[in-house]
């Protein structure tokens, strides 16, 4: 064979090679859509996330996080599955209705710590959900699953709230949802409305109190300047959880290489960074709001915090005719969760 044709060969063959190698690392660059403002702890967890995909890809996929959000909390999902994002983070209270079983780890007075509930949702749900994968019906493919930390009661009066009936006599927010659910079932009639809304019920004098959300929520969102005591449970009234989803088209177009990383870097791991965070800016909050602003804490009495849990029984039976519905063990299902809880508690 002619010397010149075999290296035009050769010269060729390498070049489609590199062009094959090219096309099955092809880059991906991935929208985020998070209603987080930026310098939220949450928003600053995803910052260093995203680090960690890109660097752990090579940079082949990257992630890219819109300071402004692309739409509101609510709809987070839809976001997804309509191609506005790529990825997003709902709260599972928006889609609760569609998928009441993910709010699971949400039900009322179950943990205390956001990063052991977090390794606990994620490990309860890859043994009870995700064969089933709920959020596939909804168009969207499920990475992670994790929780903030637990919510608690505020008080804007000087006396705290020790009885179920002064929290009946009391003008309360809560957020939608089971505390809303529980509130009501105690024969409260709570305002409600987002969270980054509480400051403002809080400084018009709207409310005397608040219910269920976050010490870090409270500072967050200009509620603690007006606050007297703080008034915190054995376990939190609730614990907002949250699914991570990804366009499966979008999903399907990437590298199974690339895939396997995406896998190793959300499910669990991304469950105890988010976890972590939400914990650490929990405990923040909280020493802010103490040690700095002087606020008093004192611990619930026996008799509300029952009366409370009392008031949450419904929830639960609820949450056991949907599990049945769909095939599954609910009260399997949260024992499971508890005892993750703990084993995962005991081992921060």
């Amino acid at each position: 064979m002619n010397k010149h044709k075999v290296l035009s060969s050769t010269f060729a063959g390498l070049i489609l090679a590199g062009f094959i190698s090219q096309s099955a690392y092809a880059n991906t660059s991935l929208v985020m859509n998070t209603f987080f403002p930026p310098g939220h702890f949450f928003t600053q967890t995803m910052h260093e996330w995203a680090g960690q995909v890109e660097e752990k890809t090579q940079g082949r996929v990257t992630i890219d996080i819109p300071a402004g959000g692309l739409t509101n909390a609510s709809q987070q999902l839809s976001s997804v599955r309509s191609g506005i994002a790529d990825i997003s983070v709902t709260a599972n209270v928006h889609i609760h209705s569609q998928a009441p079983l993910m709010s699971f780890s949400s039900l009322p007075f179950q943990i205390q710590d956001a990063e052991a509930a977090s390794i606990a949702s994620w490990l309860t749900y890859q043994e009870f959900l995700a064969d089933s994968s709920p959020l596939e019906s909804m168009g969207v493919h499920t990475l992670s699953v994790f929780n903030l930390s637990g919510g608690y009661l505020y008080g804007v009066q000087e006396k705290p709230i020790e009885t179920v009936e002064e929290l009946r006599r009391a003008r309360l927010w809560t957020l939608p949802g089971f505390t809303t659910e529980t509130l009501v079932n105690a024969n409260v009639s709570p305002v409600t409305s987002p969270a980054v809304e509480v400051g403002e019920y809080v400084a018009r004098s709207v409310v005397d109190a608040v219910y269920g959300i976050t010490h870090e929520s409270m500072t967050d969102f200009k509620a603690s300047a007006y606050l007297k005591n703080i008034v915190e449970f054995p376990l939190a009234a609730t614990s907002t959880s949250f699914s991570m989803v990804i366009n499966p088209r979008v999903w399907s177009r990437i590298d199974e290489a690339d895939r396997k990383i995406l896998e190793e870097l959300t499910g669990e791991h991304l469950a105890r960074m988010v976890g972590a965070a939400a914990q650490e800016a929990a405990d923040n909050a909280l020493k802010q709001m103490t040690e700095i602003d002087g606020i008093p804490v004192y611990a619930a009495t026996d008799e509300l915090y029952e009366a409370l849990k009392k008031a949450s029984e419904p929830l639960y039976e609820n949450f056991f005719q949907q599990a049945e519905g769909a095939g599954i063990d609910g009260e399997a299902l949260l024992e499971s969760f508890r005892q993750e809880y703990r084993g995962a508690k005991g081992e921060l």
